[in-house]
């Protein structure tokens, strides 16, 4: 019900690339399926920039800057990073941990959407976080993926990191 939502207020592209057409699903870690909102979200999305300032990552895509697979290992490296350096400032739960930390998003101002991974069995029941660029603090909302962006498209959720006015112009969707 929520992809029917969204697709209210930001329109799909009339043809999507990179969308899984006539492929099938990987899995995540080649055994956890994805949720089944970000499974349609993709679909009939695809790959692009919503409302000129978040990318949903891919696995579909070949552009490894938002490919899902690329980017969940290089984002998860960096964060582990982080907590090495500093775990009394940075104290960050990471997937595969429980209620850690999956990425499944990224800003044009750096900072990351995840998926909180509660039970990896049950991926339709994750919730969602927001790390702000550059911040120790984690921002936990208890939504699905696509919720959370309705949610915030429609300004009914005001992440604290996100610009006061975002969004500031016509929601669009645009392929990359």
């Amino acid at each position: 019900m929520t992809i029917s939502h969204l697709k209210n207020i930001l329109i799909p592209p009339h043809s999507q690339n990179e969308n899984g057409a006539g492929e099938t699903w990987p899995l995540i870690d080649g055994q956890i399926t994805f949720p089944t909102d970000y499974i349609e979200f993709i679909e009939s999305y695809g790959t692009g920039r919503i409302a000129d300032f978040i990318a949903i990552l891919n696995p579909f895509t070949k552009n490894e800057d938002i490919n899902f697979f690329e980017q969940k290992k290089l984002i998860l490296e960096d964060f582990n990073y982080l907590i090495n350096e500093d775990s009394s400032y940075y104290k960050y739960n990471l997937y595969p941990n429980k209620g850690g930390l999956l990425p499944v998003g990224i800003t044009d101002n750096g900072d990351y959407l995840f998926w909180v991974v509660f039970d990896a069995e049950k991926s339709d029941e994750w919730g969602t976080a927001i790390i702000a660029s550059r911040s120790p603090d984690v921002e936990y909302f208890n939504e699905k993926i696509t919720s959370l962006l309705l949610g915030v498209l429609d300004k009914k959720i005001k992440p604290a990191s996100f610009p006061d006015a975002f969004p500031y112009k016509k929601i669009t969707f645009d392929k990359i």
